[in-house]
């Protein structure tokens, strides 16, 4: 039996050197983004072409606690095929659909989504087609602290893409010493999976793996009037109150002395 590492990328795989350098895949944030970006994964078709038929392609993301997915959102088979996924497999961490931002208690989210990439094609099909196929990830930003300036920057690391293909019968897997365990995703995945990694290509080949959103907040700047004419609504407010008040019980005092007055005189 051979014994084999269950992580690497497509050039270990049995494709010929022309595919093994194309795949690659990207990410952006389309705009605009607003309080519900979208993460895009970009696919130039020849890394959609899976290195055996029985392979699966995966995403598997890792968002800070600024971002989630709704779970709800992402049970929805045809909303899944208009995004080109195929069904979330696990997601954990923060979920909660309506906390803040600034009552979360753990990091973040992770998960784990297969994607539903398009038929194999054969070359001459490819040509017409783009030259890209994505495949869309919907987020939620949940409420963020005001700012000076209006502006949040948020980083978002950029996920890892895979091929999870069943290893031959012949090939232990299990007993590797030099296997890379608790990666995140390894563990949702029986022990005779290989998983063949998609490498990252940014458009500028020096930038980092991270992509940034500036997201609108409230600006403090601007805003500082609110706070002193909040208080100054409710001062008046609690005077106007106080007052009817007043009048109230001026008005029962100075009718009860007046009857009292009455019943002298008689």
């Amino acid at each position: 039996m051979n014994l084999r590492d269950r992580n690497h990328g497509t050039s270990g795989s049995s494709s010929t050197k022309a595919r093994q350098r194309l795949s690659t895949f990207s990410t952006t944030f389309p705009p605009p983004s607003g309080l519900h970006p979208t993460l895009r994964l970009s696919f130039p078709y020849s890394s959609t072409s899976p290195p055996a038929p029985v392979c699966a392609l995966y995403t598997f993301l890792t968002l800070p606690s600024l971002l989630f997915v709704d779970k709800y959102q992402l049970s929805s088979p045809n909303f899944l095929a208009s995004k080109n996924l195929r069904a979330l497999r696990n997601v954990s961490g923060g979920t909660e659909l309506e906390a803040p931002e600034w009552v979360m208690q753990k990091w973040g989210s992770t998960l784990l989504l297969e994607l539903a990439p398009p038929p194999t094609l054969d070359s001459t099909k490819a040509k017409k087609k783009d030259k890209a196929w994505h495949a869309d990830v919907p987020l939620h930003l949940r409420y963020l602290l005001p700012t000076s300036g209006g502006i949040a920057n948020v980083q978002v690391p950029w996920p890892v893409v895979f091929w999870a293909c069943p290893a031959r019968e012949e090939t232990k897997l299990d007993g590797n010493p030099f296997d890379r365990v608790d990666l995140g995703y390894d563990s949702f995945f029986d022990q005779q999976v290989v998983f063949h990694h998609l490498q990252p290509r940014p458009v500028d080949p020096g930038a980092s793996m991270v992509e940034g959103l500036q997201v609108p907040v409230m600006d403090l700047e601007k805003t500082r009037w609110v706070e002193s004419g909040t208080v100054g609504v409710m001062v008046l407010g609690a005077v106007w109150i106080i007052w009817k008040l007043l009048n109230i019980i001026l008005g029962d005092c100075m009718s009860g002395a007046e009857e009292v007055q009455a019943k002298k005189k008689q």
